[in-house]
């Protein structure tokens, strides 16, 4: 069967009946276990989406460190100082960029790590794993790597993602490396194109950002020159300027920013939005000091693509149905 090893089947020379089962059935139930039998011991049963037989020894290998990493993982929040639960973090680091080094980790989906956030490219060319510890004073650490495939980057190149948040001057300009990175969690990757044709994927992300505020960001990402670049100018209206949208917020509040498909009516078009809460300080003396800021009650905004961009749409209505199905945007 492939793997080296014989499995003796025995043949059926006749049908067992059992009690209250036809000769017929009993033969239809023993044909189908043998089927499933067949299946799992040749290892064609594969893991979603993942590219890796049950029977392979890489599909052990990955399944035995996940885990492990996930044990890891619950380990990091246990103590109570903040030394050594980055002590912790940092073991667990270690050994999560030693599995993904291994040759074929890009196809096992670590979908059991539930404290980090697993998100894969829609087209595949590469997936992002991002985390974050809690600290003492509500302070967070943010962590990440960006995978690329191996038929995108040669040996499926790894990028350890450094928060590097407190260094960086004007935030929401500028293109930052994986070394220089404005750290945060993500949870959702858009996949366009600008209007030079360019992929772009454009990241939703929640940071704890100090005792006093909480961000959500917008964070588009392109790849240049085989690298990938946190990122780029493809905002219209107000955040024209913009590499990337900010937004903060008081800590006391929760702030919603989540891409809804169907949503938008323009004319006879259906498009799909980001849409996110208007933020607003408590009164107009404290503009500009984001521990007021809180959402609009029932007030929202929005950006929908057109040619390549996001362009603002102030005051949505986020109650309104979508009527009909559009297909996703263009993915290659």
């Amino acid at each position: 069967m492939g793997s080296g090893m014989v499995f003796a089947v025995p043949a059926i020379s006749k049908v067992t009946r059992f009690s209250g089962i036809s000769s017929k059935n009993c033969l239809m139930i023993r044909t189908a276990l043998l089927v499933v039998l067949y299946a799992l011991l040749s290892g064609s049963l594969v893991f979603a989406g993942a590219g890796l037989r049950f029977g392979d020894p890489d599909s052990l290998f990955f399944r035995e460190a996940e885990d492990s990493l996930q044990a890891m993982a619950t380990r990091i929040v246990l103590p109570e100082r903040d030394d050594e639960r980055l002590q912790n973090n940092q073991e667990f680091k270690a050994y999560l960029n030693e599995v993904l080094a291994r040759e074929g980790s890009f196809h096992y989906p670590f979908d059991s790590l539930n404290t980090l956030s697993v998100l894969y490219a829609p087209d595949k060319d590469f997936r992002l794993f991002t985390w974050y510890v809690p600290l003492s004073g509500q302070e967070f650490r943010y962590f990440g790597y960006l995978q690329r495939g191996a038929e995108e980057a040669l040996n499926g190149a790894l990028y350890e993602l450094d928060d590097n948040t407190g260094q960086i001057g004007v935030k929401e300009a500028g293109a930052l490396d994986p070394g220089n990175w404005y750290g945060a969690y993500y949870y959702e990757i858009i996949h366009h194109e600008d209007e030079e044709g360019r992929d772009v994927y454009t990241l939703l992300g929640w940071k704890g950002d100090n005792p006093q505020t909480r961000i959500r960001v917008i964070e588009p990402l392109v790849i240049r020159q085989g690298d990938p670049v946190f990122g780029h100018p493809v905002f219209d209206g107000r955040y024209a300027e913009n590499h990337r949208v900010i937004f903060q917020y008081s800590a006391a509040v929760s702030m919603s920013l989540l891409y809804e498909r169907d949503f938008y009516h323009k004319g006879d078009s259906l498009h799909h939005m980001i849409v996110f809460d208007r933020l607003e300080p408590l009164n107009e003396g404290l503009r500009g000091h984001f521990q007021f800021y809180k959402p609009e009650v029932n007030i929202f905004d929005g950006m929908y693509l057109e040619d390549g961009r996001w362009v603002l749409v102030e005051d949505v209505d986020a109650r309104m149905p979508a009527p009909a199905r559009m297909p996703a945007p263009e993915e290659k």
